[in-house]
């Protein structure tokens, strides 16, 4: 039976946080794991007409003009992209510490505004030689909102003989929401558009026993990569091994850098909605795979639940770990807390 790993070309969101992929739920461990007492944040839309928020003011940014190093800011989403309720506002500064004193004045620098008006906080994170600042709601994306961030770094010191290269803005719109939900005891997904249950697909999850669980938690759709070859070498399993395999495998959705998807894997069709086979992927028939890659935007949400052996997901580095933690941990990785939106 053949068991799913990683795919051989990568997308563009894998050249953004940098990590190479591996096997399907293989790969770099968590370096951070969610606090036991978070908890996913609901999809239920962010009210209207929010309270009104009273923001903590912004020191000045620290400007270093002539620096020897200038460092340009990877930002995600793309200017223009529809995405889904789940897909954080990323930045990343690659392989660059960003000082924790600066931290304030940078927020201040970075803009985020929304219509209909969402309240958000940014948070920082530093793993694998990174600077990360995310900026999320303390609950999924309302449908429908218009999302814009003016990012005013041009100049504006990173750390010591480092700064920020330009200015960038970019707009990007939330669709449909998006709530995908796997239980690997019972072996099923859950489909959630809109608060409507549209399917029950059968699947077949990571086998834990074997040590290739699928990670458990809040997920987000990364990239639709269609079409992806497979190969269990990545993870220096042979091909003639009885765990190894070598294949396409269609309607490819990735979640995480380490390579775990949402994809048809016909040739595990006996066990769908019955065990938990592969390397960590979510698998399922062709006709449920495509009919879900049509609905799909990067940025729905995935939340896998019911493992028996648990392995958290990452919350930063490999993919969009964000909705792991609890709004009160995330304000706690704030330098100027809660924004209006406005």
């Amino acid at each position: 039976m053949r068991r799913l790993t990683r795919a051989v070309g990568l997308s563009a969101v894998v050249a953004l946080t940098g990590l190479a992929a591996t096997a399907c739920g293989g790969g770099a461990e968590a370096e951070e794991r969610p606090a036991k007492s978070s908890a996913p944040a609901s999809s239920a839309a962010t009210p209207s007409s929010p309270a009104p928020v009273t923001e903590k003011p912004a020191p000045e940014a620290a400007l270093l003009k002539g620096a020897a190093k200038v460092v340009r800011p990877e930002i995600a989403p793309a200017n223009g992209e529809k995405v889904g309720v789940g897909q954080p506002v990323a930045i990343v500064f690659k392989q660059q510490k960003v000082a924790k004193e600066l931290r304030a004045g940078i927020e201040g620098r970075l803009k985020v505004s929304t219509s209909p008006q969402v309240p958000g906080a940014w948070h920082w994170n530093e793993s694998k030689g990174d600077t990360r600042v995310h900026f999320r709601p303390e609950k999924y994306w309302p449908a429908g909102t218009k999302v814009t961030l003016d990012a005013r770094l041009a100049g504006v010191k990173l750390a010591e003989g480092t700064a920020a290269d330009r200015d960038r803005t970019i707009s990007f719109t939330i669709g449909d929401s998006m709530v995908n939900t796997v239980d690997l005891k019972t072996h099923k997904m859950t489909v959630v558009r809109n608060g409507k249950t549209l399917r029950v697909i059968s699947v077949s999850g990571g086998d834990e026993s074997k040590g290739f669980g699928t990670r458990e938690g809040v997920k987000t759709i990364l990239a639709k990569e269609g079409r992806v070859v497979m190969d269990s070498l990545s993870i220096g399993i042979p091909r003639n091994h009885p765990d190894g395999f070598y294949g396409s495998y269609d309607y490819s959705m990735r979640e995480t850098i380490s390579g775990e998807y949402v994809h048809a894997a016909p040739d595990n069709a006996e066990s769908f909605g019955k065990e938990n086979v592969s390397h960590g992927c979510i698998g399922m028939s062709t006709a449920d795979a495509k009919w879900l890659y049509e609905l799909t935007l990067k940025g729905d949400v995935v939340q896998v639940t019911g493992s028996t052996r648990p392995k958290p997901m990452d919350l930063f580095g490999n993919g969009y770990g964000d909705w792991n933690l609890t709004w009160e941990q995330w304000l706690e990785g704030s330098a100027l807390g809660v924004r209006s939106g406005a």
